[in-house]
């Protein structure tokens, strides 16, 4: 079971890395636009929140498998 949760761990790990790096790409900040709108807020702006959601997802997600370690002895 351990090497379960290490896996999982290490998969969590490298989703938020690649999670950090295209967040710097154009795909979340394009250059020199702020088009297109939804409900008046600029592109850049919904992208931003949805990947902290992200973030915020993948860290609920190792707390999870932290919590299960704790409690597993």
């Amino acid at each position: 079971m351990a090497t379960n949760r290490k896996r999982s761990l290490l998969i969590l790990d490298i989703l938020a890395g690649l999670l950090f790096v295209g967040s710097f790409t154009p795909m979340v900040i394009p250059m020199g636009k702020n088009e297109p709108n939804f409900m008046g807020i600029p592109y850049t702006m919904w992208m931003g929140f949805v990947v902290s959601v992200l973030f915020v997802l993948l860290a609920y997600g190792v707390s999870r498998i932290q919590k299960r370690n704790d409690h597993a002895d």
